[in-house]
């Protein structure tokens, strides 16, 4: 998605943006900053510029966050979200009057319907129409958890909310109360030489945590079975007979 967001924006080479590495990180800030957003004055890009000396750039860039007001995300692929989505919308105030052939519903009509719309109604359903979900006070609710349960932003607080009932569900549930923790080192799973698209390290990258995810479904899918095979083994390995039922002859 934000490959298709850059291209739009018109970056020279949106394909080749490995949004894992800092350095092209910072290549894509300082392109977005010189030539959609525009929030520094030439000479304030500077230190923006240093590329070289990432540790300067690094000082530069977090003054850059906060005077763009920026929420403080933990990752690169959530802060460069925010601000390509951000240059985007600069890109639209420049100049309105170009999209107004752009009809919103026929869009609407030719598109299935917004999983965001459909969770909004499941979530209706749960607080049976008592709460409204749309609330400012409801919404920085969810917000404020989310960061809490260190839950990546979305635009719909919404799923939002619904990654952290699954993470309470998983995590604190009564299902967890007696899971070990998980310690260690983390897998590197954005290295290895299993490249599953070379040409697109975006997809590369999330069809890893696909595959992750289809892994840890296959094993809690695997334990349920287990379970299973375990509760009937106690049935079968011993069974017990009412002989008051029993019969013998006519």
């Amino acid at each position: 998605m934000l490959k298709l967001k850059l291209e739009a924006l018109g970056h020279p080479t949106p394909s080749d943006v490995a949004w894992s590495n800092r350095k092209e990180f910072a290549s894509t800030v300082l392109w977005l900053e010189d030539q959609k957003i525009r929030h520094y004055t030439i000479e304030d890009r500077e230190k923006l510029r240093r590329l070289d000396d990432m540790k300067l750039w690094e000082e530069a860039y977090k003054q850059y966050c906060i005077d763009l007001n920026m929420p403080p995300y933990e990752t690169q692929l959530e802060q460069l979200t925010c601000l390509i989505g951000h240059a985007i919308r600069l890109e639209f105030l420049d100049d309105p009057s170009q999209y107004e052939s752009i009809n919103g519903q026929s869009i609407n009509d030719r598109e299935p319907k917004n999983n965001g719309t459909q969770t909004q109604q499941k979530v209706q359903t749960i607080f049976d129409g008592k709460i409204n979900v749309e609330d400012k006070e409801f919404t920085a609710g969810v917000r404020k958890l989310a960061t809490m349960l260190k839950v990546p932003h979305h635009p719909n607080h919404l799923l939002q909310l619904e990654a952290v009932a699954r993470i309470v569900h998983e995590r604190l549930g009564p299902a967890a109360k007696d899971r070990k923790p998980i310690v260690g080192t983390p897998f590197p799973f954005d290295k290895g030489n299993d490249v599953v698209s070379p040409n697109d390290p975006t997809l590369d990258y999330s069809m890893r945590i696909l595959r992750l995810l289809q892994i840890q479904s296959l094993r809690q899918l695997q334990t349920r079975i287990n379970e299973t095979i375990v509760a009937v083994q106690s049935l079968t390995a011993n069974p017990k007979t009412d002989t008051k039922l029993g019969k013998v002859g006519r």
